[in-house]
């Protein structure tokens, strides 16, 4: 098997894995409140991933770019990992989880599936960041296939309810931290900086629930049953641990283009998953709903590649002229 083949089973395995927190988290909910199993999730995952990273410098397969200080002078960076981590990573798990009272775990899976769109929209407004017209298009039927879903009359969750508004605001909170991860990773590493968020994530929330006067405690409920002690160990050490590394391994053999195309798999795996292992009704409205969002994100994504074609096409030309040397008169 060639690197590039080992690259696409690992970017589509993410794309599966990662259509599924809000199904694994599903029987934990029953045992414990969003916020405690946000803070349980977290904790183990800067657990997991410090130790990988820390047997990865040991063993020379990892390398540290840079120190994240905690001092005055490198605030700003803290400020932003601090954001990354409790807006970017807690909030966006913990409205996840909320909106799992409202509507289906199915439904869910194919609002964050609009992740994509969402971040484009925060370069928009605060990058400069433009969309073209086929992008705009394809946006525009991602929704409409969201909104199919949300408005099928043989839904579980009766349409529209505040559900879908948690789950959008969900969505909303990983893609505004997008841009400043990015750079946090550009400067430190994607293995160090997701390390730091995690960190945040667990001590922005453990705060709050020690605030609130939330019990602790309730978070050992999670080994009432191995189910449960599977769910959690595949959300803090598989999907919020290895699953990054993986991530990467994959990008580095197939590229952000192929791994984001990839990541579309996600509202299918959602879907999937929620039918086997929840029971949840397969609707003909539903499959329409979910072919519709999944074929309008590949579009957006193959519609960004070509943008980003046409971009550093002149500008590499731009290069090869400047580089020519300049003849005598």
């Amino acid at each position: 098997m060639t690197n590039t083949q080992k690259g696409w089973l690992a970017a589509i395995f993410i794309g599966l894995l990662w259509g599924i927190p809000w199904i694994v988290g599903t029987p934990i909910l029953e045992v414990m409140d969003p916020q405690v199993l946000v803070w349980l999730r977290y904790t183990i995952a800067f657990i997991t991933l410090g130790l990988i990273f820390n047997i990865g410098l040991a063993t020379g397969k990892m390398k540290k770019k840079a120190d994240f200080k905690l001092n005055w002078a490198n605030r700003n960076d803290i400020f932003w990992a601090a954001c990354c981590g409790i807006i970017g990573q807690g909030a966006f798990s913990f409205l996840s989880f909320l909106s799992l009272d409202y509507i289906t775990a199915s439904e869910n899976g194919v609002i964050q599936g609009l992740i994509p769109i969402l971040i484009l929209c925060v370069g928009f407004l605060r990058h400069g960041e433009r969309f073209t017209v086929m992008q705009m298009m394809c946006a525009l039927g991602a929704f409409v296939g969201v909104a199919i879903l949300v408005m099928d009359p043989q839904s579980e969750t009766n349409g529209f309810n505040i559900g879908h508004l948690i789950c959008f605001g969900s969505a909303a909170s990983f893609a505004t931290m997008a841009y400043a991860r990015a750079k946090l990773a550009e400067k430190y590493g994607s293995v160090a900086t997701m390390f730091h968020q995690f960190v945040f994530a667990s001590l922005g929330f453990g705060l709050y629930l020690f605030v609130v006067g939330a019990d602790f405690s309730s978070a050992l409920n999670v080994f009432s049953s191995p189910l449960r002690i599977l769910c959690i160990a595949i959300l803090g050490v598989g999907i919020s641990g290895i699953s990054y590394l993986i991530y990467i391994y994959g990008m580095e053999r197939v590229g952000v283009d192929g791994t984001g195309m990839a990541l579309n798999l996600m509202p299918l795996s959602s879907f999937v998953l929620a039918v086997f292992a929840l029971g949840e009704q397969v609707t003909p409205m539903r499959l329409v709903a979910i072919a519709v969002v999944i074929i309008s994100m590949m579009a957006f994504m193959k519609a960004g590649s070509k943008k980003q074609a046409a971009v550093a096409e002149p500008e590499t030309a731009k290069d090869v002229m400047s580089s020519r040397p300049c003849r005598s008169q």
